[in-house]
This record gives C-alpha cells, sequence and structure tokens, in this order.
C-alpha cells in the first residue's frame, strides 16, 4: 500500500490488493474471468486435476533455477494446460523453446518489455 503499486502500474487498487491478500489454498474469484489460488510448495511436488488455459511462468533463468526448467517439468506444465491454452514466459533461450516444441507446443517469439528483448508464448496445440 505504502509503495502504491497499483496506481503506478495503472491498475484499480481493488484487484491489486485482493490478489496479495488472498490466503494460501483458497480460491478467491478476483474478477468474474480470473480465479487465483496460491500455492506454498514446490512446481515438483504441485498436484491438481485441474486445468488451466494461461500459466505465467515467472521462475528465474534456467541458469539460477535448473530444476524448474527440465523436460520434465516443461511436460507437467503441458499436461496441466487445457488444449489451445498458454504458456507465457520471459525466458527465450534456443534449448528452452526447441523444448517447449519437443514436447508439442508451438512457440512464439514475442517483444520483451523494456530492457528484455524478446519473451516467450507456447500454445498447447
Amino acid at each position: 500500500n505504502k509503495l502504491n503499486f497499483a496506481e503506478l502500474i495503472g491498475i484499480d487498487k481493488k484487484y491489486f490488493i485482493k490478489l496479495h491478500s488472498t490466503k494460501w489454498r483458497d480460491r478467491s474469484i478476483l474478477h468474474n474471468k480470473f480465479q487465483l489460488t496460491k500455492n506454498n510448495l514446490s512446481l515438483e511436488d504441485y498436484t491438481t486435476k485441474e486445468k488451466f488455459d494461461i500459466i505465467y511462468f515467472d521462475a528465474f533463468s534456467p541458469n539460477k533455477q535448473p530444476e524448474l526448467w527440465t523436460e520434465n517439468i516443461l511436460k507437467k506444465m503441458y499436461n496441466l494446460m487445457n488444449k489451445n491454452g498458454f504458456l507465457v514466459t520471459y525466458c527465450a533461450q534456443g534449448k528452452f523453446r526447441r523444448t517447449l516444441n519437443k514436447i508439442g507446443f508451438k512457440v512464439y517469439s514475442l517483444n520483451g518489455p523494456p530492457g528484455k528483448r524478446q519473451m516467450t508464448r507456447a500454445h498447447r496445440k
């Protein structure tokens, strides 16, 4: 609140506060088209029967957190997605993109935000 991020990034403060104040393991409906459940566990240990339309993968880089960029983890995310779902990440490394293709994603390069040349969007075919 003191940093006033909602105003800085131009979003409604009530959504920003709700996003950051949700309790662990409680499903929060932030908008009629957006639900959030926060889980305090590693991706390797995460299981669910739910399927997702979008996975925003904001892990540290493959050089910093290699255990989160393995083929097994990427397959896990592929299997967690609905058909025609998307994975979006700031990572644009060639090896990562080739692994996504191997798994079955159609991979796109996107212009990155300021300070980042490219990012990746992977579509589950």
